[in-house]
């Protein structure tokens, strides 16, 4: 469907223009890749939300990377069931791990996979040299890897899989996906271990970090899901060759990070009636949402992308975000194409009058329709989504590894970045100066940080 695209000011400091949606055929250039079962689900969810925007065909390869023959089991069912109905997912390659040394997994033991870690290694490099191989036939390397990592057993084995996609595409935007850890386990093995590893395997990435999924209903998983689709198939950037808009919105965001980038997510209910249009084709016609009130939409709009500035919206509690630096805000609506441009020159206008673009002069806006399933509800809703950078301490991150950590310590003049790679968590200003200065020569194959 065509896809509007509201730049937040062009050049000119005019009010605000709107360019149409190119419909250039690109070749599929994104990745996907779950390590653990969380990870495995979040994947699922992701190409279910591709599929109800129609950009399955975005989707290169999607790799399920668990040693758990359940989950792979489940996966395998749940595709076959998935892909069976939709056309636009047949050129989806999808990978499984070719060893999987114990039927259940590793469980919450994240040094488990040791004693197998040799054949282990050679499995990774086989899925590697499969997505090499799928790019060569599609005619494009991938431009974007969704990582869905964990704190769990998975955790090392998929950071170890980060760090050969890294290597083996480094033109690419890899963009790690935490779920912080909530349980007494998973932040001991996070603090006394993981997180070292993590260090040295995700050195220089920025993150994408998120909550747990709530109880077993996975309301943050589909929040999450809608969040990335949404970005993927805006229009954010008005050459359509340019592949991954998901790509384009983290070169741009990652400009004012530390090493964190956030995410939130604001769904209401859209008060607009139905309408038919019949096809030329079976099923012969589609339902579609006709807006009754162009005025009350674009209020409705604009006070959803306001709150996208609240705590509750955001997808991990505790952050801070500097208002000045890029960000970019996706609406999704179930409107018809034809009602798109005029629902967001208005919500354009109000947002100018309530002064929201002074308030953040560095955000860009882009409107697209799409029409989520999300769980049995049949209601039409608007999703808007927003990405930024975080600055500052992650409060989770730090309440994790400095459990008498408290926000007014003065830690958060410091300075010092946050990202992984930073070795922020050591906690001493000087021994992170001297790990800066240290010979890169003389520190080549040693671990900077231990941990007893």
């Amino acid at each position: 469907m065509p896809t509007i695209y509201v730049k937040a000011r062009s050049q000119s400091r005019q009010l605000l223009r709107a360019t149409a949606r190119k419909t250039i055929a690109v070749p599929p250039s994104l990745v996907t890749l779950g390590a653990g079962t969380a990870g495995a689900q979040r994947v699922l969810r992701f190409l279910q939300r591709m599929s109800e925007l129609g950009q399955l065909r975005r989707v290169q390869s999607a790799i399920f990377y668990d040693c758990n023959e359940t989950t792979v089991s489940y996966v395998q069912k749940f595709l076959r069931k998935f892909l069976g109905k939709s056309n636009q997912g047949q050129g989806v390659q999808v990978i499984f791990p070719g060893y999987i040394p114990i039927h259940d997994g590793f469980m919450r033991d994240p040094k488990r996979f040791e004693q197998y870690e040799g054949p282990m290694e050679r499995d990774m490099e086989s899925i590697v040299s499969q997505i090499g191989a799928q790019s060569e036939h599609s005619g494009r390397l991938p431009e974007a890897i969704i990582e869905f990592m964990s704190f769990a057993g998975h955790s090392i084995p998929g950071g170890r899989l980060h760090h050969k996609l890294s290597r083996a595409f480094p033109n690419s935007v890899l963009l790690p996906v935490l779920a912080l850890p909530e349980d007494h386990v998973d932040k001991e093995w996070t603090r006394r271990y993981i997180w070292e590893q993590y260090e040295n395997l995700l050195d220089g990435s920025n993150c994408l970090v998120t909550g747990l999924p709530s109880g077993n209903t996975g309301d943050d998983d589909i929040r999450l899901s809608i969040g990335l689709a949404s970005f993927e198939a805006a229009e954010l950037e008005e050459d359509a060759s340019a592949g991954s808009q998901l790509a384009a919105a983290c070169r741009r965001v990652v400009r004012g990070s530390s090493g964190w980038l956030g995410m939130a997510t604001v769904r209401r209910k859209m008060p607009i009636t139905r309408q038919f249009e019949l096809l030329r084709f079976p099923p012969w016609w589609q339902e579609y949402a006709a807006v009754g009130s162009e005025e009350a939409s674009s209020a409705l709009i604009t006070d959803a992308i306001w709150a996208t500035l609240e705590s509750p919206s955001q997808m991990a509690p505790g952050v801070k975000e500097p208002y000045n630096a890029p960000q970019e805000v996706v609406v999704s609506l179930p409107v018809h194409p034809d009602a798109l441009e005029s629902i967001a020159s208005g919500a354009a206008e109000l947002l100018e009058r309530s002064d929201f673009f002074g308030r953040l002069p560095n955000m860009d806006i882009a409107f697209n329709t799409a029409r989520f399933s999300e769980g049995v509800s049949k209601d039409p809703y608007l999703n808007v989504s927003r990405l930024y950078p975080i600055i500052g301490e992650l409060g989770p991150v730090m309440e994790i590894l400095h459990p008498d950590w408290e926000p007014d310590d003065g830690l958060e003049s410091s300075g010092y970045e946050t990202g992984f790679g930073s070795y922020y968590h050591l906690g001493d200003p000087s021994v992170i100066q001297s790990l800066a200065s240290a010979d890169q020569a003389n520190n080549d194959g040693m671990q900077n940080v231990r941990y007893i």
